[in-house]
C-alpha cells in the first residue's frame, strides 16, 4: 500500500513540474500591447515574412497611446529597410556563450544581424512606469512561429 501512495504523490509531483514548465514557458502574464509584421524580397527573389508581437506585464503596462501609435504605424517597407541594412551591417560576433562564432558554418550571424537592424528600425517611444520600487520599463519581443525573416540572411 505505500508503494501505491509513494507512486502516486510522485506522479502528482511530475504532473505539477510538467504543468508549471508549460505555464511559465507560455508567460500568462504577459499582454500583447503591439504587433508588427514585416516582409521584404531577398537577393535571392522570395518574399520573407515575420510578425513579432511586443509585450509587457500586467504590473508595468505599455501606455495605451505608445501601443496605439506602435500598431497604427506604416511597417510596409520597414522589413525591406531591415535587411538591406543587416545585409550590409552583418554582425560578426555572436551575442551570447550558448551561440557559436560568425565563421562557424552553423554560426547565428544572421539572426545576430537581422537583430541589430531589428533595434536600429523598430524603436519604440521610451516609457516609465511608477512602481513601488521606482520607475519601470518591460519589454518582449517574441516572432510568431513561421517567421523566416532571418532566412534570407543566411
Amino acid at each position: 500500500m505505500r508503494w501505491l501512495i509513494a507512486l502516486t504523490a510522485t506522479a502528482v509531483v511530475v504532473i505539477g513540474a510538467l504543468v508549471a514548465v508549460i505555464v511559465i514557458g507560455q508567460r500568462p502574464w504577459l499582454t500583447t500591447d503591439v504587433t508588427i509584421s514585416l516582409s521584404y524580397v531577398g537577393d535571392d527573389g522570395r518574399t520573407y515574412s515575420c510578425t513579432y508581437d511586443y509585450s509587457t506585464s500586467e504590473r508595468v503596462r505599455m501606455p495605451a497611446d505608445i501601443a496605439e501609435s506602435m500598431n497604427e504605424r506604416d511597417w510596409s517597407d520597414t522589413g525591406q529597410l531591415i535587411y538591406d541594412w543587416a545585409k550590409d551591417h552583418p554582425a560578426e560576433h555572436w551575442t551570447s556563450e550558448d551561440e557559436l562564432p560568425a565563421d562557424d558554418p552553423e554560426s547565428t550571424r544572421a539572426d545576430a544581424s537581422w537583430g541589430l537592424a531589428m533595434d536600429r528600425y523598430v524603436e519604440f517611444p521610451p516609457w516609465l512606469i511608477d512602481t513601488d520600487d521606482g520607475g519601470e520599463y518591460e519589454l518582449w519581443s517574441r516572432a510568431r512561429p513561421g517567421s523566416d525573416c532571418e532566412d534570407g540572411l543566411r
